[in-house]
């Protein structure tokens, strides 16, 4: 089985190292060769995405929409209506920002802010997660804005 494993993950390294994005994304903090090819396969093309807020919403760590009665807005959880996969990535993106603990990077930053004002730990990841995918989408989008267009 590790070796079954450790032959897709070969080839999943080959396939994103082909994309213009697969350099930007390594050069992250704390995304290394594992998770970028993860993280890429799992969002797709970042420019079928009108917005950033968009792919959060295909992450699925959006607020769901607010519904009538009496219900408190306070109490909303993610919707985790997207694709399961790109949060359990995400998830272990975040995972390793805590365990690296990258100095002056503004992801990591707002994680510790979010602990210490008293926010649980997974809540903490969800809206540090939620700060890397807009970050992710500017990058991406910058990049392919950059690039001339192919014909």
């Amino acid at each position: 089985m590790e070796a079954s494993r450790d032959a897709i993950l070969t080839q999943m390294q080959a396939l994103a190292k082909t994309l213009p994005e697969y350099s930007l994304v390594r050069e992250m903090p704390c995304i290394g060769d594992t998770l970028a090819p993860r993280l890429i396969a799992e969002i797709g093309d970042v420019r079928r995405f009108h917005s950033k807020r968009a792919l959060i919403a295909y992450a699925g760590i959006d607020a769901p929409p607010y519904q009538s009665g009496k219900f408190c807005a306070n109490n909303r959880h993610i919707s985790k209506r997207g694709n399961r996969y790109l949060r359990k990535t995400g998830y272990e993106v975040m995972q390793s920002y805590v365990m690296h603990k990258p100095a002056n990077d503004p992801i990591f930053t707002f994680i510790e802010k979010k602990r210490s004002e008293g926010k649980g730990g997974k809540l903490a990841m969800v809206a540090g997660l939620n700060k890397f995918l807009r970050v992710y989408y500017g990058k991406v989008t910058e990049l392919y804005r950059s690039l001339p267009a192919i014909e």
